[in-house]
């Protein structure tokens, strides 16, 4: 690709290579240059304009993006649409995600036209979360560079899903002489809550004096048992690879597979097996509810992941677990029910008449063999609202047959030529007795996906003042914007066509941004916006 300036009025069909300001707005770089882009910009007086001009072995930087996802693209995740040369991969699944980091390498080594981005090797993910991402940095990328990437990808696998399965545990807890007796209660409190989290269950609970006469044999009872892993919460910590614990698994014909990981606190974690049976040791600092090495043994533990004393070193850069930032928290370490719904309804406004579109209903356009309103309803359906009303108007039968397959409630509004307020009314007014908060939602933004939906969710807590969530990119307000029940009144009352933005400027202190990137601020208006996609 070349980049060059022409003169505007000779440049339909070539690729706008900068933005461009006019009075009307603003034409996005990127686009193809259409005869009604011309005509806008000679108005402004606009000569001349910088320009993308495909070389003959240059592929489109959307078709190039996905092609390569699609090579990328492992069971348990999927595609997000294409825009501006960037797939999204998502998973489909809660679990680990495994990253091959020496390949993700050397796949960007192949082009200095590809960006392939990931989340940390062993991140936790959640149905929904974006884990990689394929950009093509210019408009184009050449064949040769694209055929070498694909034939690359064929044969090296670089993601891995490893999804979490429920687990049997038996538990073995010690005790010494004038311990105190609630300890252990509130461990038993505490290791319920953690697997309760996976789904897993606690079989068979042992509590034995802290000697090994009186351990071994529990150990030995609960390996007869139909358990996955036997988990220990000792009086006094493992101390030396030569310690009880460690001895027992030797003699019993097991192994140590990892003791001392540099998380902390969780220092003194250890792991091994026995034939079939996982063991695993916890620190005393794990009798505790907080961050703990333990925890990212569980999350290995569910995952499937074979655990060694090299994966264990390897995880002490971030290791502070009481300093680490919340989000890079929740993304190593603390696995939390990311699927519990809220009382948290999506009002979809499905009513518009999609006039700039011209003739074409835009949300039964197809993107990636779906229509657009279907796949935007499957995201939200997958997400953690209670309650989804779709408001529809014009075509709604066309609409409601679209959607029939989902759980949803339709509520038709005979007076949407009225305007969007009319729809937003028809919403409100529809809602359940026990929502809490409504998020209000565009379907004609097809990069929407059950983790923007989330994100926005996590953020919703109206006893720090968090009442209005607002999805934002680059600093630039967008949709969807998720509003407290104390405003329904207020937004069934707004008039004409216009939804709630305006009433956001009066409860600033009330609201907080959320940058959940380019997803929410990209929609299908347009021919050209939807042409981005294809």
């Amino acid at each position: 690709m070349k980049i060059v300036k022409k003169n505007s009025a000779e440049t339909l069909g070539d690729i706008l290579a900068h933005s461009i300001f006019l009075k009307v707005g603003r034409i996005r770089k990127g686009k193809i240059i259409t005869q009604e882009d011309i005509d806008l910009i000679l108005q402004d007086g606009i000569e001349q304009i910088y320009v993308g001009i495909f070389d003959d072995d240059d592929l489109d930087e959307n078709y190039a993006s996905k092609k390569i996802a699609e090579a990328i693209c492992v069971h348990g995740v999927a595609l997000s649409p294409t825009y501006s040369g960037k797939t999204n991969i998502t998973s489909k699944y809660d679990g680990l995600i495994e990253i091959d980091e020496e390949k993700v390498f050397e796949l960007n080594r192949l082009s200095g036209n590809i960006a392939v981005s990931t989340l940390n090797n062993h991140d936790i993910v959640y149905n929904g979360d974006h884990v990689l991402s394929v950009k093509i940095i210019s408009y184009a990328i050449n064949n040769a560079d694209f055929e070498k990437i694909i034939k690359f990808l064929v044969s090296n696998k670089i993601i891995q899903l490893k999804p979490f399965k429920s687990l049997k545990f038996g538990i073995i807890y010690t005790e010494s002489v004038n311990e105190k007796k609630n300890i252990i209660e509130k461990t038993k409190k505490s290791i319920k809550s953690r697997v309760s989290d996976y789904n897993s269950t606690i079989m068979d609970e042992i509590v034995v004096n802290h000697d090994i006469e009186a351990i071994k044999p529990a150990l030995e009872k609960q390996l007869t048992m139909d358990l996955d892993c036997v988990l220990f919460f000792l009086s006094s910590s493992v101390a030396d690879v030569s310690d009880i614990i460690p001895s027992i698994i030797s003699q019993l014909g097991g192994k140590v597979t990892s003791y001392g990981m540099p998380l902390d606190p969780g220092n003194l974690t250890l792991s091994g097996y026995i034939n079939n049976h996982k063991i695993l040791v916890a620190a005393g600092s794990a009798r505790s509810d907080a961050l703990n090495g333990l925890d990212w043994h569980l999350n290995s533990l569910h995952a499937g992941l074979e655990i060694d004393q090299d994966i264990i070193d390897s995880l002490g850069v971030g290791g502070l677990l009481k300093d680490i930032d919340f989000a890079v928290r929740r993304k190593r370490i603390s696995k939390n029910i990311n699927t519990k719904k809220a009382n948290i309804a999506a009002i979809v406004l499905s009513a518009g008449e999609s006039k700039r579109m011209g003739e074409d209903n835009k949300l039964l356009l197809e993107v990636n063999g779906k229509t657009i309103i279907a796949n935007y309803i499957e995201n939200i359906s997958k997400s953690n609202v209670s309650e989804i009303l779709v408001v529809t108007g014009h075509q709604s039968d066309l609409i409601q047959a679209e959607l029939e397959k989902y759980d949803v409630n339709f509520i038709y509004n005979p007076n949407y030529k009225d305007g969007m307020s009319t729809s937003l009314r028809a919403g409100i007014n529809a809602l359940s007795n026990n929502i809490d908060a409504a998020m209000i939602c565009l379907p004609d933004m097809p990069l929407i996906g059950i983790y923007e939906i989330n994100k926005l969710i996590d953020y919703y807590n109206p006893k720090i003042g968090n009442e209005i969530c607002i999805a934002t990119s680059n600093e630039q307000r967008g949709n969807p914007v998720l509003w407290d029940k104390k405003y329904f009144r207020e937004l069934s009352n707004i008039l004409g066509d216009k939804g709630g933005r305006h009433l956001l400027s009066q409860y600033e202190e009330k609201s907080v941004e959320v940058n959940l990137g380019e997803a929410v601020s990209f929609d299908v208006d347009t021919k050209s916006s939807y042409d981005k996609l294809k």
